[in-house]
């Protein structure tokens, strides 16, 4: 893989890109690589989905739609 590297002063390339404060008025390091997008896209996204269904609890499914509403009346219920 071909790649640069160079030692240039901060204050050039200041006019490029944004220098951090803690490099500026020094000489740093370049590095510049080829950037290979076919890598990127190879990587498969996972899912999640289904990833906790092991801890569902089918009898309490039927009570979702209400919990919400459950909790309100019991956290203010006394107010």
């Amino acid at each position: 893989m071909e790649f640069v590297r160079v030692i240039k002063d901060s204050e050039e390339l200041a006019k490029i890109i944004d220098i951090p404060q803690g490099l500026r008025n020094r000489k740093v390091e370049v590095i510049i690589l080829p950037y290979q997008e076919e890598e990127y896209n190879k990587t498969k996204k996972k899912s999640l989905r289904g990833a906790l269904s092991k801890y569902k609890n089918e009898k309490l499914q039927d009570r979702e739609s209400e919990a919400w509403s459950r909790a309100v009346v019991e956290k203010y219920e006394s107010s």
